[in-house]
């Protein structure tokens, strides 16, 4: 598998102005792959600028107030206090006339409404202005995001890479749900291999192994990045994934390889594929000892010219017996001229 793998789509929907790559292109992070028509995004990040601007400009100031103090400069706030502090002071200056006598009950009572009334629109204007401004910072957010969509409007590249496959075509109307590009790093490639479980406790991160790739002459070599947790319980083995370096391109993604990793503790040794026994999947080998056969199961690497290679448990000077038949078993009798030293 390529050591990255992305489905791109846009991230705001339109109709596809300009296809940059096809498939198998090169691309470096950043790269444009597929660009949407910008005319519409850009109109309606103007449009939504102007509406913010002039939502500002009809509060009467030139930026957006950070505190109370600077809220009452807007100019609809200062009218309203001017006309409540003139309300107020006429109060003020009628209150002690009201207690002579001077001025009637009536225009006293009046003149406190009149100051009542001016707080109370000095209050509302405050309310109006904050009112405007916080839809003055919705309208630059809905501007700042239309200025953004039409910056998004070309769909780059996450990551180095090749293309896999593109299906987008010009003129075709696209969106954040459709993936339209799909691109792989394969700089590296990872290869996940199934470990028999009588081997599993001798793997570790930083193995190396060699790797004969299907369908290709090539023989590289990968080193153990990531060991499985915990065994496959169904099929008793342990997942590991090795990573081969593929920096010149030398490697498509999608072979599948055949590796050999050699563990402390085993040991590889050469039989005549005669010697054999399979019974369900598990090759044996019988051993001669005391005249009577002995099981050794092994691991067949590979086999070719009459000979297999294998992984077991065997010791030097081990007579193997040679042709042994479907229908020999631990114990049964042999003699040594059955028998060939290992």
């Amino acid at each position: 598998q390529p050591n990255r793998q992305a489905d791109l789509s846009p991230e705001v929907s339109g109709h596809v102005a300009r296809v940059l790559v096809e498939r198998g292109s090169i691309v470096e992070e950043g790269d444009p792959l597929i660009v949407l028509a910008p005319g519409d995004f850009r109109l309606m990040a103007a449009a939504a600028t102007a509406r913010a601007e002039a939502q500002l400009r009809g509060l009467g100031l030139e930026e957006v107030p950070d505190s109370d103090a600077e809220l009452d400069e807007a100019a609809l706030v200062t009218a309203a206090r001017a006309d409540w502090n003139s309300a107020r002071d006429r109060m003020e200056r009628t209150r002690p006339l009201a207690a002579a006598g001077v001025v009637d009950a009536q225009t006293w009572e009046q003149t406190q409404e009149a100051a009542t009334a001016a707080e109370a629109r000095y209050q509302s204007a405050r309310q109006q202005v904050r009112a405007s401004v916080a839809s003055y910072q919705a309208l630059r957010a809905d501007a700042s995001v239309r200025r953004r969509n039409a910056a998004s409007a070309t769909l780059r590249a996450p990551f180095a890479g090749a293309v896999m496959s593109r299906s987008a075509e010009v003129g075709e109307y696209v969106g954040p749900q459709s993936p339209i590009v799909q691109l792989i790093d394969a700089s590296q490639l990872r290869l996940e291999l199934d470990v028999p479980e009588r081997y599993s406790e001798n793997v570790e991160v930083g193995q190396t192994l060699r790797v004969e790739v299907d369908g290709t002459d090539q023989v590289v070599t990968g080193t153990v990045r990531f060991v499985a947790a915990a065994l496959d319980m169904g099929r008793r083995t342990l997942t590991i994934e090795a990573v081969v370096d593929n920096a010149e391109g030398q490697l498509r993604a999608g072979h599948f390889g055949r590796a050999r990793l050699e563990l402390e503790g085993t040991q590889r040794v050469e039989v005549p594929s005669d010697v054999l026994v399979e019974r369900a999947g598990v090759f044996r080998l019988y051993v001669a000892r005391e005249g009577h056969a002995s099981a050794r199961i092994v691991e067949l690497v590979e086999q070719s010219d009459g000979v297999a290679r294998v992984v077991g448990e065997l010791a030097e000077g081990d007579a193997v017996i040679v042709s042994p038949g479907r229908e020999i078993a631990d114990g049964v009798e042999v003699s040594a001229s059955g028998a060939e030293e290992n």
